[in-house]
Formats: C-alpha cells, structure tokens, sequence
C-alpha cells in the first residue's frame, strides 16, 4: 500500500507525499528495530538474571563441598598427630585406638578444590562470558576460578606423593572390611586397622613417611581456606546483584 502511494506521487511529482511517505518507511523501519533491540536486551536480561541464580547455587554447592573437605583435613592432621606420637612413643593409648586406626586409614585421603563448575562452563561454552553486566562479579568470578585451577594444577603431583609415602605404611598393616572406623566424615567407614606398634616404630621410614603426609595435608589446607574465603565473599555479591536489579531476596542454606 505505501509502495503504491509512493509511486503514484513520484510520477505526479508530488514531492510533499513523497517525503511524507519516505518518513513513515523509514519510521516504521527504525521503530521496527528498537523493538527488535528492546526485545534482544529483554531476553539478554532475563538469561543473565537465571545465570546468576544458578551461579550462586554453584557457589552454594561449593561452599558446602569445600567447608567439608577442610573439616576433613582438621581431623587427618590431628589423627596423624596422635598417629606419629604413638610411633615416637612406641605405645598407643588405649583411649587412641580408634584415631589411630582412622589415621592410618585416611592417609593421604585428598579431594581437589571443591568448584562446581556447571554455570561457568555453560557461560564459557557459549561463548557469553560478556552476559553478567556487573564488571565487580565478572572479576570476583575470573579470581576465584583462577586460585582454583592453580591449586587443582598441584594436585595430582601431591595425590602422588601421598600414595608413595603411604606405602611405607599400608605394607605393615592389615585391613579388616568386618570393622569399621568412627569417622563423621565417611559414614559406616570400613576397615578396621590391624598392626603392630612395635613392628611400625620399629621402621623409622613409616613415622617419616606419615610426618610427610601431615606435612602435605596441612599445605592443601592452608592453600583450600582462601578457596572458602572467596566463595563466601562472592555469595553476598551475587545476592545483593539479585535483589538490587530484579528484587529476587535470595537466602542462603550456608551458614556463615
């Protein structure tokens, strides 16, 4: 229909129709593409807000994986500190079987830094890294995933040394799978821990080799805890992002 009315006016020469008529195509044209815009950015905001939500659910689930394994790490340390007393000693206490049993069994017991990654790999696969518009998460996020894979970079030469060291002491004990182990981190723990304390102190490289594993379990703990300090600095930072811009209260199941 205009493309009728313009023709008509071009060969009338009525150039004020002409000019009219141009002005509404190129009207209809651009109004056409703001809406398109509008409508881009929309969405653009929609994904980013359900890509913040999944993120600080990631962040939840690390948190809660990470605050375990340091919990865990606590108890290897001072297991192996009773383990190692009883081997300078050449005694164990009675009321000290059962840690040494556990510290024996979890020597060199180790997890990599607890991230999980699935928001941040969706993000990276689809190439919309540049999503999240806050520029403070986008780096508090590039940090966190870098102190991350540098300390994963040195795991798998500490998992091991860890297993080397350990063989010192698994050739002179004896697991017994009808027992198991008081261990609030691994329930129904089996393995009992046979040995002899006088066969095991009587080899200096098993107390050398358990002062070994203490030694590279308390680095992975002290590398872990800033890993837990940045998640939970990060959590608020996406909740108050959450609440400032689409008025989401989002409420963490982690306790501070």
């Amino acid at each position: 229909m205009i493309l009728r009315r313009l023709t008509t006016a071009l060969r009338k020469q009525d150039w004020v129709t002409v000019a009219i008529e141009t002005l509404i195509v190129v009207m209809g044209v651009f109004i056409g593409l703001q809406v398109n815009n509008w409508n881009d950015t929309r969405m653009d905001r929609s994904v980013e807000r359900a890509t913040l939500i999944r993120l600080y659910e990631d962040i939840e689930e690390s948190i809660a994986g990470q605050r375990r394994d340091i919990g865990f790490l606590e108890q290897q340390l001072a297991d192996q500190a009773v383990v190692l007393k009883a081997l300078d000693d050449c005694a164990v206490a009675p009321k000290d079987s059962m840690t040494v049993q556990r510290g024996i069994a979890t020597l060199g017991w180790l997890n990599p830094p607890r991230l999980y990654r699935r928001t941040i790999d969706e993000l990276i696969s689809s190439g919309r890294t540049d999503m999240i518009e806050n520029s403070e998460i986008v780096d508090a996020l590039a940090r966190i995933v870098s102190i991350v894979e540098w300390r994963e970079a040195w795991f798998s030469s500490t998992i091991d040394t860890l297993e080397h060291h350990s063989q010192f002491v698994e050739s002179k004990t004896r697991y017994d799978m009808t027992r198991t182990i008081s261990n609030p981190f691994v329930p129904n723990h089996r393995g009992g821990v046979d040995y002899d304390i006088d066969v095991l102190c009587a080899d200096a490289s098993v107390a050398n080799a358990v002062s070994s594993i203490s030694y590279r379990t308390a680095e992975r703990l002290e590398a872990y805890r800033p890993i837990l300090d940045a998640y939970t600095a990060f959590l608020p930072l996406l909740a108050t992002e959450l609440k400032d811009r689409w008025r989401i209260d989002i409420v963490s199941d982690v306790a501070p």
